[in-house]
């Protein structure tokens, strides 16, 4: 009877541990936000930190306001093929916490992007966006 318990406990341990591992897949899978925030660093320069950001489709890049001056974020180079219209180039941020949301979809090709904020862009003010297909 033991040795039957302690079968049934492995199996139900073994489902559990399957049911978990797909679970933890499936969310990998879903979509993602990333912040990006919009800061102060010494010597009265600007950044985005991080300035550096890998994004898939479906993904959502949220640049937020976390510095004393306004800033925006524009494309500055894009892959072949990319469309982005009218988001090329984002409102003005002013107020602290306030955000910008960038959905990556179809007007995003696979590829590297640059971008930069305008007023702070000859400060260094800039930062990448990788975009790719989601891994399987």
């Amino acid at each position: 009877m033991d040795s039957l318990r302690c079968l049934t406990a492995a199996v139900a341990l073994g489902l559990a541990a399957s049911f978990s591992t797909r679970a933890v897949e499936a969310q990998s899978s879903s979509p993602h936000v990333i912040i990006v925030k919009m800061v102060d660093m010494p010597n009265a320069q600007f950044a985005f930190q991080p300035a550096a950001v890998v994004a898939q489709r479906g993904d959502t890049v949220r640049f937020v306001q976390a510095s004393s001056a306004p800033h925006d974020v524009a494309f500055r180079s894009t892959p072949k093929g990319a469309k982005l219209g009218a988001a090329s180039t984002s409102p003005y941020l002013i107020a602290p916490g306030q955000s910008y949301d960038l959905v990556i979809d179809s007007r995003f090709p696979d590829g590297a992007y640059t971008f930069v904020c305008e007023p702070h862009e000859g400060m260094g003010m800039r930062g990448t966006l990788t975009v790719g297909a989601p891994a399987r």
